[in-house]
């Protein structure tokens, strides 16, 4: 089974110090408020996910955040999967409904 995570905010069970003390040096925050844990830095992602595997006992792959409408969405059901090279990270790309509609895409490209 694979655990798909939102970069924006996720929960994780109680950790011990040295575990949350290092996910916090790989570019994790935590929320007391809302007791979630979210990405401040994306330089350790790789190293971050391989904890975050071992901590929860399972696979992990982060939605993707649609640049075009803000969609929350994963990485599975996209037409270029193959050659995708940030596939299951946690950063921002076109969902599959933006890549759809040809003007949004067109004015998404300009923009670049």
């Amino acid at each position: 089974m694979t655990i798909i995570l939102n970069s924006k905010g996720f929960k994780l069970p109680r950790l011990e110090r040295e575990k949350f003390i290092n996910l916090m040096h790989l570019g994790l925050d935590y929320n007391r408020n809302t007791m979630m844990f979210s990405i401040n830095s994306y330089n350790n992602i790789e190293k971050v996910i391989d904890e975050l595997s071992i901590i929860l006992g399972d696979d992990i792959v982060f939605h993707q955040s649609c640049v075009r409408c803000g969609k929350a969405f994963p990485c599975k059901g996209c037409n270029y999967i193959d050659v995708c090279t940030t596939k299951n990270l946690p950063f921002s790309c076109v969902c599959s409904q933006c890549l759809r509609d040809r003007k949004q895409f067109e004015e998404y490209l300009t923009k670049l």
